[in-house]
C-alpha cells in the first residue's frame, strides 16, 4: 500500500476493498477522468453491491491478465487524502509491531462505516437533524406544574431564545428524549426536521463566554512551566495524588498550543470518564472541541474525522483508544489520563495495541509532546522515570488542591466480624456511616467487584455450580423487581433459575457471592430512607448513560453510588465523605502478576473519590486480609514505596517489565484440532524463539477454556526485555491453521 506518484487522471486504478479476511486489492477502470491519487476513498461495485474503497495505485495501463476484459468503472470520489503517506507509515508501524496485516490496521484505525460495503440511506449533505421550539401558542399550565426535567429543559430553551437542536438541548439539560416528547403532548413545544448545519449545531457554545483559566497552585506551574519547556517527541510522566489538578495542568498546556496552531489529542480510559472532560474542554475552548469514541454514531466520527483531515483550525479531541489514530493536523500534545488503566490495550480483535505505544510512535513522528498522567502510575511507565538515561520525564502534583488532606483509610477485618457474631453483607462500622448520611449533605461512593445480584448459584447439597452451557464459567444471578435469572458475562447467555439442582436433584440452592444488585436490595432493606444509585454497565447503557446517571447523583438524588470498578476512575464527585470497598479479597487474591499493582491502583483511586470538596472524606475497606501488603501501602498512603518494593521482585525473578511477553490465542469448535494447531504453532516458532532466547510455555488451555460453544488454547512466549518478539506475521501463522480455528497474537499482554 505503498503511496505512488502518478498522472491526476489515471486509466486505471487498484483498490483495496474488504473482502475476505485480509481484504482484497481489485483494479478498476476511470472512464471520467476522475482525478484521483494514492489514499483516496472512492466509491465502487463489487459483485452489485455498492463499497467504499481505499486506492492504493495508479495505473496508466491495465495488468496484462485483465487488459481484454471490461473492467468496472470507478463509481465517485468518496473522500480525496483519507491516507496519508505520513499517517499511513504510523498503521504500517502499528501493523509490524502486532504482527499483523496494514490492511487490518488500517481497518481498526479509520472510523466504522467508512470502509466497506456501502448502506442505502441519506448522504452528509442531506442530513437532517431534529429541532425543538417553545410553542407559539404557549401552554396554560404553570412552570411548576412540570417535573423537575421538564422545566430544566423548558428553561435550556429559554436561554437559547426558545428553540435549538434536540440532542443538544437534551444532552444540556441532562434529560432523556421521553422528556421531550412528554412536553410536546402537553403542547409546550413544537418540533421539526431541518437540514442539518455545523455552525447552527454548534448550538450556544458558538456565543457563550468561554470560561477563564483558573489559578495555579505552585507545584502546578512548575509542570506547566516543564511542559512549555520539553522538546519535540518528549515523554513526561504527571504524576499527582488524587484532587491535585492534574485536569487543569491539561487544560492550560492544550490553551498553549491551540494558540500557537497546533492540536491536542485528550484521551480517557473509558467512556464513562468522557463526558465530565468532555465538558470541561467545551467550556474552556467551545466549538474547538471534539469527542471521538465507541458512544458515537458512525455518522458523528465519520463528521469528526473529516473535520481533523481538514486541517482548517486546530482541535481538541476527547476520546477513548481508537481516538489515538485520528489524523489531527499538526498535532502538538497528546495526553493519556490515568495512563496506567488497562482499558487502553485492545487485546480483541487484531491488532492487540496499546494506546500508550502508538501516542509514543505518534509523538516521535509528530513531534509532538506525550504526557501521560495518574495518580497512580504503571510499573512500565514508573521505570521509564528511572535509571541513568530515562526515557519518561517525571513531573509531581504531590498536594490536593487547598491543601486538602488525603483521606484517611480505616480496614474493617471481616474475620473479626464474623467471631462477633456478625454475618451480614456490609460490616457494622460501614452501616453506621452509611446510617448517618441522609441529611448530613455528603454522600458516598460504594465498590462492589461485580454487577449483578450474586457471582453464581450454587447447590449446598452437592456443591454444583450452575455453568454457562456455551462457556467454563459460572452463570451470574440477576434480579429485577420479582424476576430472577441467569446470565453469561462473556458470551450473554440466559437461562432461567430451576427450582431444583440438575446433579443430585436437591432444592437447596443457594447464590454465592454479592454483585451490585444485590448490596443495593441489602442496604435498602437495612437502611429505609436512604436514596441510592446503581452505577455499573447494566445501568449505564445507551447514549449519554454515564453522564445522565453521574449528573443525577451529582445533583443530589441519591445519597450513595454503588458500582463497579468503573467507579474508581477520575470522577470529581465533591460532595463525596465516604468511599467504601466490599470483598477486596476479591480483587487481591487474583491469579495474575498484575494483581497487587492493578489492586492497589483501584482502591487508591476509589480513596481519591472522598473528601474533594471542602468536608474531609474517610475510606472504609472490608477484608479478610488485613495483612495484605497491599492493604498495607494503601493505608500508609505510600504508592512509591510499593512500586519500589514491586520492581525488586520483579527484577529478581526477571518478569515483566524486566522482560517481554507475547501471547498466541487459538479458539475453535473442535478441542482436539484446535490443541493440535497450538502445538503446531509452537513447534513452527520454537526455532527462532530459542535462537533469540525466548521460551515458550505450552500449548495449555486458556483461564476460561471455553466460551460461546469454542475451545480456547494458548501459547506464552517469555523473552529478554530489549528482544523483538519471534513471532512471524499473522499471514504465515494462519496458513498452518484449519479454517475454523482463529488466531489472535497479542504482543505484551496485560494479563498474565
Amino acid at each position: 500500500m505503498q503511496p505512488e506518484q502518478g498522472c491526476s487522471q489515471p486509466g486505471w486504478l487498484q483498490v483495496w476493498l474488504e473482502a475476505g479476511r485480509e481484504g482484497q486489492v481489485f483494479t478498476y477502470s476511470n472512464p471520467a477522468a476522475l482525478e484521483l491519487g494514492c489514499g483516496d476513498l472512492v466509491q465502487v461495485r463489487l459483485r452489485g453491491q455498492r463499497h467504499i474503497g481505499l486506492v492504493v495505485e495508479l495505473l496508466q495501463v491495465p495488468p496484462a491478465e485483465l487488459s481484454s476484459r471490461q473492467l468496472q468503472p470507478i463509481e465517485a470520489l468518496h473522500h480525496r487524502a483519507a491516507v496519508d503517506p505520513h499517517w499511513q507509515q504510523l498503521i504500517e508501524a502499528v501493523a509490524e509491531q502486532c504482527r499483523t496485516s496494514v490492511f487490518r490496521t488500517l481497518k481498526t484505525a479509520l472510523p466504522p462505516g467508512w470502509l466497506g460495503q456501502r448502506k442505502a440511506g441519506r448522504s452528509l449533505g442531506s442530513r437532517r437533524q431534529l429541532w425543538l421550539e417553545l410553542s407559539d401558542t404557549g401552554c396554560s399550565e404553570p412552570l411548576d406544574a412540570l417535573s423537575p426535567s421538564q422545566a430544566r429543559l423548558i428553561e435550556q430553551l429559554r436561554q437559547q431564545n426558545g428553540c435549538g437542536w434536540q440532542q443538544q438541548l437534551l444532552e444540556q439539560a441532562s434529560v432523556s428524549r421521553s422528556v421531550a416528547d412528554a412536553l410536546l403532548k402537553r403542547q409546550w413545544l413544537t418540533r421539526t426536521s431541518r437540514p442539518f448545519n455545523r455552525q447552527s449545531a454548534a448550538g450556544p457554545l458558538a456565543h457563550q463566554a468561554l470560561e477563564s483559566p483558573q489559578p495555579l497552585t505552585p507545584d502546578q506551574r512548575a509542570a506547566l512551566t516543564a511542559l512549555q519547556g520539553a522538546a519535540a517527541g518528549e515523554q513526561l510522566l504527571l504524576w499527582g495524588v488524587t484532587g491535585a489538578g492534574k485536569t487543569e495542568v491539561y487544560l492550560q498546556a492544550a490553551a498553549q498550543h491551540l494558540q500557537q496552531g497546533r492540536s491536542v489529542l485528550l484521551l480517557t480510559p473509558e467512556i464513562g470518564l468522557i463526558p465530565q472532560l468532555l465538558d470541561r474542554c467545551r467550556r474552556r475552548f467551545g466549538t474547538q472541541v471534539l469527542e471521538y469514541h465507541s458512544g458515537c454514531s458512525d455518522g458523528q466520527r465519520i463528521e469528526t474525522w473529516r473535520r481533523c483531515l481538514s486541517g482548517d483550525e486546530p482541535l481538541v479531541v476527547v476520546g477513548t483508544r481508537s481516538a489515538i489514530f485520528l489524523p489531527l493536523e499538526g498535532l502538538g500534545l497528546i495526553v493519556l489520563d490515568e495512563e496506567h488503566d488497562r482499558s487502553y490495550k485492545q487485546d480483541s480483535p487484531m491488532p492487540c495495541y496499546h494506546a500508550r505505544d502508538v501516542a509514543a510512535l505518534r509523538a516521535q513522528a509528530s513531534g509532538a509532546q506525550l504526557l501521560l498522567g495518574s495518580a497512580t502510575p504503571s510499573l512500565e511507565t514508573w521505570l521509564a522515570c528511572g535509571g541513568s538515561t530515562p526515557r519518561c520525564r517525571l513531573l509531581q502534583l504531590p498536594q490536593r488542591i487547598g491543601g486538602r488532606p488525603l483521606p484517611p483509610v480505616r480496614v474493617v477485618d471481616m474475620r473479626q466480624e464474623l467471631a462477633e457474631g456478625h454475618r451480614r453483607l456490609v460490616s457494622r462500622p460501614l452501616m453506621e456511616r452509611l446510617e448517618a448520611l441522609p441529611g448530613s449533605g455528603g454522600q458516598a461512593v460504594v465498590l462492589v467487584p461485580r454487577r449483578g445480584y450474586s457471582s453464581f448459584l450454587s447447590c449446598r447439597s452437592c456443591g454444583e455450580v450452575v455453568q454457562c452451557p456455551h462457556c467454563d464459567v459460572a452463570l451470574t444471578v440477576h434480579r429485577q423487581r420479582e424476576r430472577s435469572w441467569l446470565r453469561c458475562h462473556w458470551c450473554d447467555h440466559r437461562a432461567e433459575i430451576g427450582e431444583r439442582c440438575g446433579a443430585c436433584g436437591s432444592t437447596a440452592f443457594k447464590p454465592f457471592g454479592a454483585g451490585t444488585q444485590q448490596v443495593l436490595e441489602h442496604l435498602e432493606q437495612e437502611l429505609e430512607g436512604l436514596r441510592l444509585l446503581r452505577f455499573d454497565r447494566d445501568t449505564t447503557r445507551g447514549r449519554d448513560g454515564h453522564r445522565l446517571l453521574l449528573e443525577r447523583f451529582a445533583a443530589g438524588e441519591a445519597d450513595v453510588l454503588v458500582g463497579t470498578q468503573m467507579l474508581a476512575k477520575g470522577m470529581d464527585l465533591p460532595q463525596v465523605t465516604l468511599a467504601a470497598v466490599l470483598a477486596a479479597d476479591g480483587l487481591l487474591h487474583r491469579p495474575d502478576l498484575r494483581a497487587a499493582e492493578e489492586c492497589l491502583q483501584l482502591l487508591l483511586q476509589l480513596a481519591g473519590r472522598a473528601g474533594r470538596g471542602e468536608r474531609p472524606g474517610e475510606v472504609l475497606v472490608q477484608t479478610y486480609s488485613p495483612e495484605h501488603r497491599v492493604i498495607r501501602h494503601l493505608v500508609d498512603g505510600r504508592y512509591e514505596a510499593f512500586m519500589n518494593e514491586e520492581l525488586a521482585e520483579r527484577r529478581a525473578a526477571a518478569l515483566v517489565p524486566f522482560s517481554r511477553a507475547c501471547l498466541l490465542r487459538l479458539a475453535g469448535p473442535s478441542a482436539s484440532r484446535t490443541a493440535t494447531a497450538a502445538a503446531l504453532l509452537a513447534e513452527h516458532i520454537r526455532p527462532r524463539s530459542e535462537a533469540l532466547g525466548w521460551l515458550i510455555i505450552g500449548p495449555a488451555p486458556a483461564p476460561v477454556a471455553r466460551v460461546a460453544g469454542n475451545s480456547r488454547w494458548q501459547l506464552l512466549l517469555h523473552g529478554p526485555a530489549a528482544g523483538d518478539l519471534p513471532v512471524p506475521m499473522e499471514r504465515e501463522l494462519r496458513a498452518l491453521l484449519p479454517r475454523d480455528v482463529s488466531l489472535a497474537i497479542d504482543p505484551d499482554p496485560l494479563e498474565l
